[in-house]
């Protein structure tokens, strides 16, 4: 009878084993496919931050490099520091733009006084498109001023060279005294491509379609409007540093927004 259990037993076990066995590698399939779907998932969720990330393609064109401030004379009459006024562009000192009243950054080193003036002129130090003076913030750091929107100011021309003067006036007597920067500024057609691309972007996306344009002045604006939005955002606060950083204004990369509207009056 012993022998007579066994036989029949062996059948209903080897069928019981094939269960376990299948039973016991389907959680491990589960597994394998639920890690893929994770690893999907992960690599879903940060696509949108690679795509965000800020590549500057600096255009193939130039103007006299004088983006780093200094006085006439040499002196630093009114600077508090050892920094110096600094504007945000690129190397060559020339920015491109699609807006016909651009924004524009420079960095204010702790100074003595409040009171600057902002002045653009047509190419080769022609007519006086613009000029005004203005109170500067009370503390240091990286200031934007916008081009006024109203009737006695034309908008840039497309495809027109500007130079514009930053000046922090130390002796409204002696002027030779100043601290100043000088940029350039150039109003561009953006492409139908870019044009298509911005309609669909998120405001997150945009600093780095206009990046990736080479459009200086948009990247800046565009990345600092969103960092105002959201002071703790790291991920931007990294951005707006490698971006500093690829055209070189490392000294000033970790200097704080100052979130100080600058209202520019004609004069």
């Amino acid at each position: 009878m012993k022998t007579t259990f066994s036989l029949k037993l062996a059948p209903l076990s080897l069928a019981t084993l094939l269960e376990i066995s299948i039973i016991a590698a389907f959680p491990q399939t589960l597994t394998a496919q639920s890690s893929h779907l994770l690893l999907s998932q992960n690599l879903a969720g940060n696509k949108e931050i690679f795509e965000r990330k800020i590549n500057f393609k600096p255009p193939k064109v130039g103007a006299p490099d004088n983006r780093k401030g200094g006085a006439s004379r040499g002196t630093m009459m009114c600077s508090q520091n050892r920094k110096t006024l600094k504007a945000l562009l690129p190397a060559n000192n020339l920015g491109l733009t699609v807006e016909k009243y651009p924004t524009f950054f420079v960095y204010i080193p702790s100074v003595s006084t409040q009171l600057a003036e902002f002045e653009l002129r047509e190419k080769n130090n022609s007519a006086v498109v613009y000029k005004t003076r203005f109170p500067l913030p009370a503390s240091s750091g990286i200031v934007s001023f916008s081009l006024p929107t109203n009737k006695t100011l034309q908008p840039l021309e497309i495809g027109k060279n500007y130079k514009w003067s930053f000046s922090i006036i130390c002796d409204s007597e002696d002027r030779s005294e100043d601290l100043f920067v000088e940029g350039w500024v150039q109003r561009i057609e953006p492409s139908s491509t870019l044009v298509s691309q911005l309609e669909k972007a998120t405001s997150r996306d945009r600093p780095s379609l206009y990046a990736e344009a080479g459009i200086w002045y948009e990247t800046l604006t565009t990345l600092a409007q969103l960092r105002y939005s959201n002071p703790q955002d790291l991920t931007l606060v990294a951005d707006w540093k490698e971006l500093l950083e690829s055209v070189g204004l490392n000294s000033i990369a970790k200097e704080p927004l100052v979130e100080t509207s600058i209202d520019l009056l004609h004069e």
